[in-house]
């Protein structure tokens, strides 16, 4: 997808994440486990804000409505989505280049 901001990429991602979790909530449910709220990790807090806040943003009006469907997720605590730091988020090596001084550690 194309999209407008980094925020609005970010949200997107979040979107996606809590889709794959309600997935793996719904398959230890046919196991017979009762799952627990899904904890989802977000290191942007832009996303994080725009997913718990149902208040219209000016900024934030091209998002396709589709990808809100998470904040009635978050509502109903089948998902939590909580902060990870940069510095502590496993997958940001993925994505962002390593200084020297990271790279040693």
């Amino acid at each position: 997808m194309v999209t407008l901001s980094t925020t609005e990429a970010e949200f997107m991602a979040l979107t996606e994440a809590v889709k794959e979790a309600i997935w793996i909530r719904g398959l230890l449910d046919d196991m017979g486990l009762k799952p627990e709220a899904a904890s989802v990790w977000c290191d942007s807090q832009s996303a994080s804000c725009l997913s718990k806040n149902n208040a219209f943003h000016e900024r934030t009006k091209h998002i396709a409505v589709k990808f809100y469907f998470i904040r009635d997720i978050i509502e109903a605590r089948e998902v939590e989505v909580e902060k990870i730091h940069t510095s502590r988020n496993p997958v940001d090596i993925v994505t962002t280049a390593l200084d020297h001084l990271k790279l040693l550690r």
